[in-house]
Order: C-alpha cells, then sequence, then structure tokens
C-alpha cells in the first residue's frame, strides 16, 4: 500500500511538473500574456491613446514609403540626407511639447512599424514600461538610452530597443516579418525623422545574439572592435540570420541596431543591422 502511494505521488508531481514546464515555455516565447492590473495602451499607427488623436492621423498619409523615401533620397542629390529643404512629416513641435524626450520617429513598410523614439536622459530604463506618454503601459516604448547615443543618429552605432510584443506592438513582428528574407534581391529599409532630417538605412544583416549588452561591451568608435562585431554578426548562421555580402558594413559606416527578444528564446536577442545610405 506505501508503494502505490509513493507511485501516486510521484506521478502527480511529475505531471504538475510537466505543466509547469509547458506554461514556462509558452509564456517565455510569449505566447502567454499574463494580466497586469496596470493600466496599459495600445499603439495604432500614428495615433497616442490618451492624447489628441487628431494630428497624428494627419501626419499618416504624406508620409514616404521607405523605398519612395530611398527614391526621392536619391533624386534630390542628398537635399535630404543633409539636411536642406527638409520638411518633416511628424510634426515635432507638437510631439515635444507633449514629451520633449521624444527624439525621433522610426518607419518601416516590411514590417509595418511606426513609432516614436523615446530617450530619457535620467533614466535608461524608464522606456521598458512607460508609453510615449509617459504612463505606465507593459508594451512601453521604442528607446535608445542615453549613456550610449547622442540621440542626433549621429554616432558611429546607433541602438534601438523594443519589447517584442505577441500582440505585435513595438518591435513584436520585427523577426516574423524578415526571417526567411532575401535581404540581398528584396532590400528593406528602416526610415528614421527628426526634427532636423530624414535618415535613410537599408537592411544588410540580422542575427541572434546574447544578452550581453552590445553597447556596453563594444567601443564601436575603435575599428578594431567594429569590424570584429560585423564578422561575428556575418558569421552567424540559422533561420533568424542573413545578411547582405555587398552591404557589409565598413568601418565608419554609419549603422542603425534595431534590438528586440529572439522569438525562440526571450533570454536573447534578435538583433537587425541597417547602414545609413550614403
Amino acid at each position: 500500500m506505501n508503494k502505490r502511494y509513493v507511485w501516486i505521488t510521484l506521478a502527480v508531481v511529475m505531471f504538475v511538473s510537466a505543466g509547469i514546464l509547458v506554461f514556462y515555455f509558452f509564456w517565455a516565447n510569449g505566447y502567454i500574456v499574463l494580466p497586469n492590473s496596470s493600466p496599459t495602451t495600445s499603439y495604432a499607427e500614428f495615433t497616442y491613446p490618451s492624447l489628441d488623436t487628431e494630428p497624428w492621423m494627419n501626419i499618416g498619409s504624406p508620409t514616404p514609403t521607405p523605398r519612395d523615401a530611398s527614391a526621392d533620397y536619391m533624386d534630390k542629390e542628398n537635399q535630404d540626407h543633409e539636411g536642406i529643404n527638409y520638411n518633416s512629416p511628424v510634426d515635432f513641435a507638437q510631439l515635444q511639447a507633449m514629451n520633449p524626450d521624444i527624439v525621433g520617429w522610426l518607419y518601416m513598410n516590411d514590417p509595418e512599424i511606426s513609432q516614436p523614439i523615446l530617450r530619457s536622459s535620467s533614466d535608461d530604463s524608464f522606456y521598458l514600461s512607460h508609453g510615449a506618454n509617459k504612463s505606465y503601459d507593459r508594451a512601453g516604448s521604442i528607446y535608445m538610452e542615453s549613456q550610449y547615443n547622442s540621440g542626433d543618429f549621429n554616432d558611429m552605432v546607433t541602438m534601438l530597443y523594443g519589447h517584442r510584443m505577441s500582440s505585435g506592438a513595438m518591435f513584436g513582428n520585427l523577426q516574423t516579418g524578415l526571417e526567411g528574407v532575401d535581404l540581398t534581391n528584396e532590400p528593406h529599409y528602416v526610415v528614421i525623422y527628426t526634427p532636423e532630417r530624414m535618415r535613410i538605412y537599408r537592411i544588410c544583416a540580422t542575427a541572434p545574439r546574447d544578452k550581453k549588452h552590445v553597447m556596453h561591451y563594444n567601443n564601436f568608435n575603435n575599428e578594431s572592435v567594429y569590424n570584429n562585431f560585423i564578422s561575428q554578426i556575418y558569421n552567424q548562421t540559422g533561420s533568424a540570420a542573413s545578411h547582405v555580402q555587398e552591404l557589409k558594413p565598413q568601418y565608419g559606416d554609419r549603422l542603425l541596431i534595431l534590438s528586440t527578444c529572439l522569438r525562440t528564446d526571450r533570454t536573447r536577442r534578435f538583433l537587425v543591422i541597417a547602414k545609413e545610405l550614403t
């Protein structure tokens, strides 16, 4: 009889443990979203809940697609690139009156991402859990760290962070939208609007990465560090890794890196490396 109870107990423990492991797998990879009593908001393109939405809807229509912006950028012989005759489709005066931490706007059409870029001068972790209106939001914002980036996108490498939300918010669709894409024959672009100018980047590589802080451990102003990092990215293999050989960055190329959680393992990172067009 005692042996029977022992086996029953072991069976129950194993069953419960298996259930916990299955739950953790789905939670860790974003398939399960736990409820939170704190207020949340959802982002529609060019709109903020809790803020006046009318200006955002007006911004949407004149915004060029990345490909159109790229062609326009070339046709104007770098006028927009250098800030000459630049007419931003984003009303930064109104945005920064609402929140001066908004330093730019990120636009991609494939995958579709259109979000403000935040930079806190006092707390680099603030926008991990706050929206652009500074209210608590578990989706956070797309942001850069003031400890490593100046906010004007003139740094050798600018890194933007965003959560991989199962709803698709922030960088939720970044990996699924780029995984398996032939970046050589299907160019993908990232457009950054700032109050002063528009910057256009072409995606040259994607790669999985461990959770080590890229900006902390890499001084990209050092040529050997820069080149070594790029070599590591281009040597990556697997479904989450891709690169365009003829676009391989060389020291001096200004880069934009987008970082989010890896879809199959949220303890690792998925990086998108884009090179500014010159």
